[in-house]
This record gives structure tokens, sequence and C-alpha cells, in this order.
């Protein structure tokens, strides 16, 4: 089966999964949440294992799970504090028990964490234009999809010149105009809600960053050495190939819209 068919089908499913958990019951949303945040955080341990580095058991899945019912149940106030809270108890963990490399361990397993808190973003775009609020969150996945779809279709055609040979040598600057464009495109659908240059803004601040999102997770899959996260989904990949365009991307787009909304 086409491996390309196969990889916008999970999207699609993903998609599908995030909009029905939404649409029925915060309780829905923070399982949803929770199944997510589990097995994200189980890929990218045994992702570390590989070049000795240990995220520490349950520290980012209990901040990642408080995280979550913060942003699903709006007590957003809170996730600042939980954030330092999370960052002394990692630092309070290595200092007890004595983990070498310290700074290593330390900092990756505060990263878990803040992956967590960047796609979590997705949740907080429900509150931050609530008139609109499905409208806004489909558009924003579709745009990522879209883009990267765009990207993966047109930038193999023109080879000649490459984005980021050393961190991904299939992306090519042709794909990534392409990213950038369709995005555009996308984004547009929220006309009737925002201006046209608000919409275009939109789009382009989610091309950038769900591209650089894109390039970070292969940056430290390249440094681990391997090709996927996991096997999750077999030849596919894992959850963090599916979601890495989401991470930087959807507090970009919550951020965006702030700002368009000081025009509104």
């Amino acid at each position: 089966m086409n491996h390309k068919f196969i990889r916008y089908s999970l999207g699609f499913i993903t998609l599908g999964l995030i909009i029905s958990a939404i649409i029925l019951s915060k309780i829905a949303l923070f399982i949803l949440s929770l199944v997510f945040i589990i097995c994200t955080l189980t890929e990218y341990r045994l992702m570390s294992k590989l070049k000795n580095i240990e995220i520490y058991y349950f520290i980012p899945e209990i901040i990642g799970i408080i995280l979550a019912y913060l942003y699903i149940y709006n007590k957003l106030e809170w996730v600042t504090p939980v954030l330092v809270a999370g960052i002394f108890m990692t630092f309070l963990y290595t200092i007890i028990t004595n983990k070498k490399p310290y700074m290593l361990n330390s900092f990756s397993t505060i990263m878990g964490f803040i992956f967590i808190f960047c796609t979590l973003y997705i949740v907080k775009l429900f509150y931050v234009y609530p008139q609109d609020n499905m409208k806004i969150i489909l558009t924003y996945i579709l745009t990522v999809m879209v883009g990267d779809f765009a990207a993966s279709k047109i930038g193999p055609k023109f080879k000649n010149k490459l984005l980021s040979p050393q961190i991904s040598p299939n992306k090519t600057v042709a794909g990534s105009v392409s990213n950038l464009f369709f995005s555009c495109i996308v984004c547009c659908c929220l006309i009737p809600i925002f201006k046209v240059w608000q919409c275009l803004l939109l789009g382009i601040i989610i091309s950038i960053f769900s591209q650089i999102g894109d390039l970070t997770i292969s940056l430290i899959k390249r440094d681990l050495g391997i090709k996927h996260s996991s096997n999750l989904f077999l030849d596919y990949g894992g959850i963090l190939d599916r979601v890495d365009a989401f991470i930087f991307s959807a507090p970009a787009a919550y951020y965006c819209i702030l700002f368009i909304l000081l025009f509104k």
C-alpha cells in the first residue's frame, strides 16, 4: 500500500479523534490527551536510551497530565507555576539520585514536558476565539497537514536545492515554499472571520513553525541515528513522527491569532 496514503490516512484519523473528543466532552478530550502524553513520552524515553540519556520516570508524565487538565479546563493561570515546579523537580531528582550525565539527563527530561506543553496549545486554540473555535482548530490542523502534503509531493521534483541536507536530506527549498503557499491558501478559509492579510499572516506563521518542528524532531532522530521515533505504526513511524509539525506551530498559531485580534 502506498506509503503517503497510509501516512495521511493516519493524519486524518488523528484529526477525527481530536475533533470528536472536543465535540463529545472535556472528559473525552482529557482521556485522549492522557493517551497521547503517555505514548509520546514512552517513545521519547526509548529514543533517548539509545544514547544512554535517561529521561526520568514519572516527572514528565505528571507535569504533562497536569498541563492537559489545566488546558482542557481553562485554568491557564496555573500553567507557568506547574512548568517551574517541573523544572525544580527535575533538578532535585538529579541531585538526589546522582544521575550522570547530570545536565544532559536533566535538560532532556525537561524537554519532554516542554514538547507536551507546546503541543497542548492545540487545545488552547479552543479558547482563543470562542465564537468560531471549531473552525479555527479545524483550519489550523488542516493547514499543517496540507502544507506537509504539498511539500512531500512538490519537493522531490526539485532536489537540486536542499533545505537542510545535514538534518533532513529529503527536504527541499521547493518543498518548503510549496508548504508556505498552500498553508496560506488553506488559512484563507478563515476569511469570514479574519481579514485577508490576517489569514495570510497566520498561514505564513503556521508554515514556518511547522517546518521548524519537523526539522527539530529530524535533528533529534539524526543525532540518535534512527529513522523513526518508534515502530508504533510499523514502517510509518511513531507518534512523534506524526505530530512533529504541531509542536511549535500550535503555540505560534495561538499567539498569532492573539495578535490578529488586536485589529478586530
